[in-house]
């Protein structure tokens, strides 16, 4: 509830400055741009909170309460059949069943950290159909890491954030838990992090911030979608 005060916060005061039409707008459509990062943005104008899957392959993202996937590289998305109307934390997988997690929650007992829990629908198809889960198990490997994810050599990386005296949140990137820092093309709203097979991190996120007079705004002010970030090359270190 706090985290959500705080982006609600910091989303009504980007909003509430004053707008530069003039003012340069970072072009991040096209991936091939960026040397480093393949760069998405979501079909509707909406943020993205989680991801699955891989670039190469067939990819899952989620907007809180809708499931899209692609199979070339987000050039075009599908919206999957999950229409129950609950929000959605994160996805987790077991074999090849691949499931939603229906709650955010964080402990005192490991501060700083926020996991996606309680699994709700499954998918066999690869992200495309949903099911109701009718019974939901507690296992341990029905939860997900969201702010962190561990790389294919076992390596923690964790969103980079910074929270100002006045409650507001900089995020800086991504760090690793031994020093390294990875930074992110545009600044943003960081949601989650994650790694596929390969060891490609994804990093997904609000649409972009821009400088514009002095304050910090959203780049485009009708251009609401989400940006998901996935490295080029696998990451190890």
């Amino acid at each position: 509830m706090k985290r959500t005060f705080i982006i609600l916060f910091i989303l009504l005061a980007c909003i509430g400055c004053d707008n530069d039409r003039n003012a340069p707008t970072p072009d991040i459509e096209t991936e091939l741009q960026h040397p480093d990062w393949h760069i998405l943005r979501a079909p509707k104008n909406r943020e993205i909170y989680a991801v699955h899957g891989d670039i190469d392959g067939t990819l899952l993202i989620s907007d809180r309460f809708r499931i899209y996937f692609t199979k070339d590289k987000g050039k075009t998305w599908t919206l999957s059949d999950y229409n129950p109307g609950i929000g959605l934390a994160g996805f987790a997988v077991s074999n090849d069943t691949i499931f939603v997690l229906d709650t955010e929650s964080s402990s005192s007992a490991d501060p700083g950290n926020r996991y996606a829990s309680r699994p709700y629908y499954f998918s066999i198809d690869g992200g495309e159909t949903w099911k109701e889960l009718k019974q939901r198990p507690g296992s341990p490997e029905m939860q997900t890491p969201i702010n962190y994810a561990f790389s294919g050599n076992g390596i923690r990386f964790s969103i980079d954030q910074v929270i100002q005296s006045n409650g507001m949140i900089n995020y800086l990137g991504i760090k690793t838990e031994n020093g390294r820092k990875i930074a992110i093309p545009y600044r943003h709203v960081l949601n989650s992090i994650n790694f596929d097979r390969k060891s490609r991190l994804y990093v997904t996120a609000s649409r972009p911030f821009c400088d514009l007079n002095g304050n910090v705004e959203f780049c485009d002010q009708e251009d609401f979608r989400g940006t998901l970030y996935v490295s080029k090359k696998n990451i190890d270190f």
